[in-house]
């Protein structure tokens, strides 16, 4: 894409197509000899500009070029004073940046200033005041050079392949690009001051210009061959500008700007000047299309914005030149159907400068050349010349968004029209191209890389590395943060330095490597892998906040830095810096609690535990009161798996809550000792554990018995009875025993003399039928606790265990008064010596008397009977209710003798029942087959009946059948004796056979 900024040149927006069949036309043939001449260069022009060398052959050109001219781009970055903005921009960067051009031949500005140029995609072309074409790339490499003109040339086209050049000594010279060969040359005489060529030209030879004539003329070849011209506007002034753009042609002069329809032959419109503009040819016209259908004119103080309906016709195209369009043959006239062009005016801005050149710009902004005429020097009085200025216009509404001034060498005596501004857009960026006939500046759209370095230039870090992160490397970015932070810190601003770092050395969770951490972080594991690497980003970052920390703490700002440290165990910080940053609020203890969120918040692993316990030790030795920090202090010890180190504070503390500490840690083997210290911080008073009720007690202390057995593995329940016996808590023992009894009984094996104290001791309800159910205990020990405990009926039984039963006896008539349990006692011991000692004392006690009466029964009547109590006892003994229990005695007695005989009789009945139903089957008769029992009849065999308990029936066999090697099989027998023996041996036989 290119623009021109010349009144003739050609839109930035169209391109040229190449018509390869055609490239190397021969102009020999053309008869107009008249009007076409070679143009030869002379030798003298060649050595003027020995350092430009023209291009005459296509064998030799790329040598001479590679030996006179360096063919790399060259630009050399203005300084300050030649570009000055406004003051309140210097916070932000420039929109543009500018560079001034050195790639054009040194000698070209000073001995051939520059008149005119000329922009295209591909091909740059410079006009001189002395007549000199100059043809480059767009990268400035030279392709040739020849004087073409005797005087200044005032336009330039070219459509890629060939150019076109008018000029103030009334020539018009069109040739090819490439051929120096293919050139030829028209003199109109006057002064040409625009010129351009027919879409296919290099087929039809056709072209249109004008200039001082004020003719707009086209010229074309005839049918004859014959070079013709036909003038399409006349007497409106001098010509100033002539552009075409697809089917239409303007122009510029007197009466304003015309645009013609081509295809219809037709002026579509006139856009009339403004009566108060300036003269139409003292500043020519500048144009420029920013987009296919819009038209930008720029003359004098005066924009232009047009809208352009560029849709074709069916009497054009691609093929159709604009000879065919003027001069169409009868028959097409006949048939053409035209179009109507719409050209709108979208804006009129009168703007209150002279414009040297314009061109398109992003977000709907124009870039405008500014031409500034001389001033007068107050303090010399001369008049002198003033650079131009570079404007963004807004096309909205005209207005200036944006204005500096460029600074050009050379401006005295240039006018406006010496100034130009192209655009040309390139692969990697677009260029803007102001030139005045001496000197040339190159202003490129800044880019964000020049926004960065800008930002860079100025110390500026962090607008450089806010806007830096899609541009460069993180690496390369974090860079500016540090100098960032840098620069707060050498200006005391330790708070916003610290606010920076969160966001400067802030890394993605995600960004984090992998593996662990303390292999790459803290060791030189990763430093083969590439600087972008994200490992190589945290381990910089990391090393970073090491840096900054240290020179926080050292410098006493441990508060700005502390909200922003990170607290996480993946940057492997050292822990020092964590336990320096507690220290210090450790010394601000209890003023600030800043101590306690850190601790709470921070994971154990960022800080040194060793260290700041040992601080928080050494300021509770001097602050023995300060609970919360003690208890704090606990819960470190806990969570670094030191928690023997805790129990001095919680024995400090009175912790009813020791034993869970111990057991959750595994630690209470270790304390067992101890743990009877520990229990009287359940209770208020140390002689509560004694007056509290028993149930109460052991509610009080359920979890630590529940603990205890629970650890009954480490701890043998032997070693806790022997503890709390030691520490006179036989209450504990009491229940531990009977948790563990629980269990499993097996549990507290060899142990039943404590249980027989114990049981004596809190629980006698326990104890009688624990005596009764073991016998692994000391008896002696067990009466001997009994008497203590004054225990009667736990007593009786183990005196009547160990044969005492005299004794026993006496203490349930003289201590319990209770005949019932004498008489079960006796029952029991089941000897004459102990009912004797029963009846000899009960013959006095009418109870007794009364108990033996009514008890009486199988078992007793051994010993006695109710007749001999009755004989033996005493006549004067008055026996309540005597005569109702003998009655009573009588009728028991009566109804047994009944109930015997009833049952006796049931069960004569039931015996006669089954005897009679068994002789009845043994005398029954069998039913078998008789075709079995004649065949096996005459075998003359032993014979089994076998009975088939499924079906009920019964069958045959011989008995060799059953037992092949029977030595009875073939004996008869007449008595029943040798029957039975036979019976007896097969049955036998069988029996052995089937197991």
């Amino acid at each position: 894409m290119a623009q021109s900024s010349a009144a003739n040149g050609r839109p930035c927006s169209e391109k040229k197509t190449l018509d390869d069949q055609a490239r190397n036309t021969d102009l020999d043939n053309d008869n107009d000899d008249t009007i076409i001449e070679r143009l030869d260069l002379e030798a003298s022009d060649e050595e003027k500009y020995s350092t430009v060398p023209t291009k005459t052959s296509n064998s030799n050109d790329n040598a001479h070029i590679e030996s006179n001219v360096n063919v790399n781009l060259r630009f050399h970055k203005l300084s300050a004073h030649e570009i000055e903005e406004d003051d309140e921009e210097d916070d932000e960067p420039p929109i543009l940046k500018y560079t001034r051009l050195s790639a054009l031949p040194p000698n070209f500005f000073r001995k051939d200033p520059i008149s005119t140029l000329y922009y295209d995609e591909n091909l740059f072309i410079f006009g001189t005041h002395t007549g000199l074409l100059l043809f480059t790339k767009p990268d400035f490499t030279h392709i040739r050079s020849f004087r073409a003109h005797k005087a200044s040339v005032l336009s330039l086209y070219t459509d890629g392949t060939y150019f076109a050049s008018g000029s103030m000594d009334g020539t018009v010279v069109i040739g090819s690009v490439d051929d120096a060969n293919d050139i030829v040359m028209f003199d109109y005489k006057r002064p040409v001051h625009a010129v351009v060529l027919d879409k296919n030209y290099q087929k039809n030879r056709s072209f249109i210009y004008g200039g001082m004539s004020g003719k707009v003329v086209y010229s074309y070849k005839s049918w004859l061959d014959q070079r013709t011209e036909l003038v399409l506007d006349e007497e409106n002034g001098v010509i100033v500008g002539i552009q075409a753009i697809d089917d239409l042609l303007l122009w510029m002069n007197d009466k304003g700007i015309t645009i013609y329809h081509v295809t219809t032959k037709q002026v579509i419109t006139t856009i009339t000047k403004p009566s108060d503009s300036f003269r139409s040819d003292l500043y020519w016209p500048r144009i420029c299309f920013p987009e296919s259908n819009m038209l930008l004119i720029a003359w004098g103080n005066y924009i232009w914005s047009l809208k352009i309906s560029l849709k074709g016709t069916s009497g054009s195209g691609a093929g159709t030149s604009i000879r065919s369009r003027y001069l169409p043959s009868a028959p097409s006239l006949s048939f053409r159907l035209s179009h109507e062009k719409k050209v709108e005016i979208e804006h009129v801005y009168k703007m209150d400068f002279l414009i040297s050149g314009i061109g398109s710009f992003k977000d709907d902004l124009w870039i405008v050349l500014v031409y500034n005429q001389p001033e007068k020097n107050e303090e010399t009085g001369k008049i002198q010349a003033q650079n131009p200025d570079i404007k963004l216009i807004s096309s909205i509404d005209g207005a200036t968004v944006h204005e500096e001034e460029i600074g050009f060498d050379f401006t005295d005596n240039l006018g406006l029209n010496d100034y130009h501004l192209g655009k040309h857009i390139g692969e990697r960026s677009v260029r803007y191209f102001i030139m005045s006939a001496r000197d040339a500046i190159v202003a490129e759209q800044i880019q964000l890389d020049d926004r960065l370095q800008w930002y860079l230039d100025r110390e500026m870090y962090l607008e450089a590395w806010q806007m830096s992160q899609h541009i460069v490397s993180p690496i390369k970015r974090l860079t500016y943060g540090v100098s960032y932070i840098d620069s707060l810190l050498k200006q005391e601003e330790w708070s916003e330095a610290a606010n920076m770092m969160l966001k400067i050395l802030h890394v993605d969770p995600s960004d984090f490597p992998l593996t662990d951490t303390k292999s790459t972080l803290g060791t030189k594991a990763s430093t083969t892998l590439l600087i972008e690497d994200k490992e190589a980003l945290v381990k910089e970052i990391s090393t970073l906040w090491i840096k900054w920390i240290s020179k926080f703490i050292k410098a006493g700002h441990v508060e700005e830095i502390v909200s922003v440290v990170p607290a996480d165990t993946r940057w492997n910080l050292p822990k020092k810096l964590f336990s320096e940053i507690l220290d210090y609020w450790i010394d601000r203890l209890p003023e600030s609690s800043k101590f306690y969120d850190l601790i709470n918040t921070w994971d154990i692993d960022l800080y040194d535990i060793t260290l700041t316990t040992a601080k928080m030790e050494s300021y509770l030795e001097q602050h023995e009161d300060d609970t919360r920090l003690r208890k704090l202090l606990i819960a470190l010890y806990e969570r670094s798996y030191n928690p023997r180190k805790a129990i001095p504070h919680l024995i400090h503390l009175k912790d009813p809550n020791i034993f869970g500490f111990l057991t959750s840690n595994s630690i209470l083997p270790y304390f067992i000792d101890e743990i009877p210290t520990y229990i009287t911080f359940r209770f208020e008073k140390p002689s509560d554990l004694e007056l509290l009720p028993v149930n109460k007690v052991g509610a009080k202390l359920q979890d630590v018995i529940e603990l205890l057995v629970d650890a009954r593995h480490e701890i043998s329940p032997s070693k806790v009875i022997q503890v709390m016996s030691d520490n006179h808590l036989d209450v504990l023992n009491y229940f531990y025993i009977e948790e563990l009894v629980n269990i499993d009984e097996l549990l507290v094996k060899n142990l039943e003399n404590v249980r027989v104290q114990l049981y004596g001791q809190y629980d006698r309800s326990k104890l009688l039928p624990f005596l009764t159910s073991h016998d692994n205990y000391d008896i002696s020990k067990a009466i001997e606790i009994c008497e203590r405990n004054s225990l009667i009926e736990e007593l009786i039984y183990l005196l009547g265990k160990v044969g005492e039963n005299k004794k026993a006896m006496q203490l349930i008539m003289e201590q319990l008064n209770d005949p019932r349990r004498a008489i079960r006692f006796a029952r029991i011991q089941n000897d004459r010596e102990t009912w004797d000692i029963l009846l000899l004392h009960s013959y006095t006690r009418p109870e007794f008397i009364k108990a033996l009466i009514e008890l009486a029964d199988d078992k007793s009547n051994e010993y006695y009977n109710p007749i001999t109590i009755l004989q033996n006892m005493n006549t004067d003994v008055e026996v309540e209710g005597l005569k109702d229990s003998v009655i009573k005695v009588e009728k028991e007695n009566e109804m047994t003798k009944i109930m015997n005989d009833l049952i006796l009789r049931i069960i004569m009945k039931r015996s006669q029942h089954y005897s009679q139903t068994y002789y009845k089957d043994m005398i029954r008769g069998i039913s078998i087959d008789e075709k079995d029992f004649e065949y096996l009849a005459s075998e003359y065999e032993a014979l089994a009946v076998l009975a088939d308990t499924s079906e009920g029936k019964y069958r045959l066999a011989k008995e060799t059948e059953l037992l092949p090697d029977s030595t009875w099989a073939k004996k008869s027998f007449t008595s029943l004796g040798p029957k039975l023996e036979h019976l007896k041996a097969l049955r036998q036989a069988l029996k052995l056979q089937n197991s």
